[in-house]
């Protein structure tokens, strides 16, 4: 093993664990860009490598460029402050509304980045928690908990699942995703919100009138009129529905009978293509796609090539405690709870983008679905378990801080570790009977 790759890779990691611990030093993107740029300046990788790996992050990275294209013109159109005023709309009660905005989050988190849905959501629901005169973290809670649990769904839910499904050689990876965590995640959409409702329920219930008020102002979902000019000038209204609706169709047909397999990542470029062809404010649309981002993941996947150029990771396999394939609930297991725990350091997109080649190594391929399916899941609840899990968290509370609401460690786990307790053991249930 090449100690100078093993001390670099303990470098950059420990920088992102600093930074999740302190809210100091470099940010995780730019902690990942100077390490893969380090990473060919001391040697560890040719230039000819780093190319390499950034060609192999190419189709994540043309996907997130074509999410956040679409999520830039929805919020351009104001789409998805709509449709949160509208499910807040479906509430009867004001104890109920946590319930709606946990579905409702977390559906739309399934095909939207969580990521990018939780910026877009903390401005509305501030908003909101002006107009009833109450503490917004109830709140901003449950949309922290939606767009994790939500975006468990599909390839589109976030950037770790996108890295799963593209990096672990699964043939039809939306459709491994829904045939394997549907269940699950509807079920926890339902527990999650039902769990909210009642742990937030004595903070809601002083403020029925306003909450009434509120209510009785809610948009139908779709306003009567002016659709032509709507869609002519957001097309992403209809674009964004019919590409998921492609991706999702073409990867269940290819399993189902055999038709052609299309990447998903050409499917939602083509999707994007149009969207800017059609949009008659391209240039603002580029101007607020997340580049930071797509660095993060360009220097990421540089440096965990470094690392397996230098034999760590292969040195990591034989400390791994994940046995085998083919060890049936003992490795579901081992892989469900090294997800849950290893995010809470260095945050989930990192993890598992060095459990993937340790799975590779150890045997995991495409025909062991339920793997990677454990790892895309379990690194996911995790950030319902910590603040320090999930990059969609520290996006929210740093945007409430900007407000002076202050949302803490403590009370982020008083009410996350039973939810995860209740997602993880829901999709464990169901990953053990194979649904």
């Amino acid at each position: 093993m090449d100690l100078l790759s093993l001390g670099l890779l303990v470098a950059v990691y420990a920088a992102v664990i600093v930074r999740q611990l302190s809210g100091r030093g470099p940010t995780v993107w730019l902690s990942f860009a100077i390490g893969g740029f380090a990473t060919v300046a001391v040697g560890i990788l040719p230039l000819s490598g780093a190319e390499g790996a950034i060609a192999e992050a190419a189709p994540v990275l043309v996907f997130l460029f074509a999410l956040f294209l679409f999520a830039a013109d929805l919020e351009r159109a104001g789409a998805i402050d709509h449709v949160a005023r509208w499910l807040i709309g479906r509430a009867r009660r004001a104890e109920a509304l946590p319930f709606y905005l946990f579905v409702g989050f977390g559906l739309l988190s399934a095909f939207l980045v969580n990521d990018a849905l939780a910026l877009l959501g903390v401005p509305l629901l501030l908003v909101i928690a002006r107009r009833l005169e109450m503490d917004a973290k109830p709140l901003l809670l449950t949309l922290a908990y939606a767009v994790t649990v939500g975006s468990v769904l599909t390839p589109m839910g976030n950037p770790q699942n996108l890295l799963v499904s593209l990096s672990s050689g699964l043939a039809a990876p939306v459709a491994v995703f829904l045939r394997y965590l549907l269940v699950p995640t509807l079920i926890n959409l339902v527990l999650g919100g039902w769990y909210l409702s009642r742990t937030y329920r004595s903070l809601l219930a002083p403020h029925a009138r306003a909450f009434a008020e509120v209510r009785a102002q809610a948009p139908p979902l779709f306003p009567e009129g002016g659709w032509r000019r709507r869609l002519a000038a957001y097309p992403s209204l209809w674009l964004f529905p019919v590409t998921m609706v492609v991706i999702v169709t073409v990867s269940i047909t290819s399993v189902l009978v055999g038709g052609p397999s299309v990447p998903i990542e050409v499917m939602a470029l083509g999707g994007a293509v149009v969207l800017l062809a059609a949009s008659p404010h391209r240039t603002t649309i580029l101007a607020r796609v997340d580049w930071s981002i797509l660095l993060l993941f360009a220097g990421l996947f540089v440096v965990v090539n470094g690392a397996i150029a230098g034999g760590v990771i292969g040195a990591l396999e034989g400390l791994y405690p994940i046995p085998a394939p083919g060890s049936g609930g003992v490795g579901l297991l081992a892989i469900t709870g090294t997800s849950l725990g290893g995010p809470q350091l260095v945050s989930n997109v990192p993890w598992v983008a060095l459990q993937i080649p340790v799975l590779h190594g150890l045997g995991y391929g495409p025909g062991t679905p339920l793997a990677w399916v454990a790892l895309a899941a379990g690194s996911t609840l995790a950030g319902n378990l910590t603040l320090l899990g999930a990059a969609s968290n520290l996006i929210i509370v740093e945007r409430a801080e900007r407000d002076r609401i202050r949302i803490g460690l403590g009370e982020f786990v008083r009410h996350g570790l039973p939810l995860t307790a209740i997602t993880v053991a829901v999709l464990l249930g169901t990953l053990w009977l194979g649904l």
